[in-house]
């Protein structure tokens, strides 16, 4: 008899640490700096697609101009951005994760980048479930306590 087991990513995330557990087994460890764009649907499950973008401006509060935007930081041009995907996709949240070599300890650029998503999602009411570091090691929940 063959025992059917779901995937990993089909299972409903119960709360952050098994999302947490499910990014670092799909993703392990980093290998570069950039940042994934990840979606919950509305039954806590992680959806397809997990959108890497490679690099990011190093200052989330420089100014950028697009045509369908106007004047606006980096931070709330990405979010923005992925506040569109989430609303293709007709997801019920944004997960943000951060990928960067380096240690498990959160950094200023880290700090600054995660404290400026959390300022754009309040502003512009998106739902951003959790931030993540993925880092050389695995995967870091971005707590409040880390953003000072």
């Amino acid at each position: 008899m063959t025992h059917h087991t779901a995937s990993p990513k089909n299972r409903p995330l119960r709360d952050d640490d098994d999302l947490r557990a499910l990014l670092e087994f799909i993703v392990q460890s980093a290998r570069r700096r950039q940042v994934w764009l990840l979606f919950i649907d509305d039954r806590d499950r992680l959806t397809e697609p997990l959108v890497p973008i490679d690099g990011y401006p190093a200052d989330p509060h420089a100014m950028t101009v697009v045509p369908d935007l106007g004047e606006v930081t980096e931070a709330s041009l990405l979010l923005q951005r992925a506040e569109m995907m989430r609303d293709a996709l007709d997801a019920a949240s944004v997960v943000i994760m951060w990928e960067r070599p380096g240690a498990r300890s959160i950094g200023l650029d880290d700090r600054e980048w995660a404290t400026a998503m959390r300022d754009a999602a309040f502003a512009h009411g998106i739902p951003l479930r959790a931030q993540y570091l993925l880092h050389s090691r695995g995967v870091r929940q971005i707590q409040v306590d880390d953003l000072g």
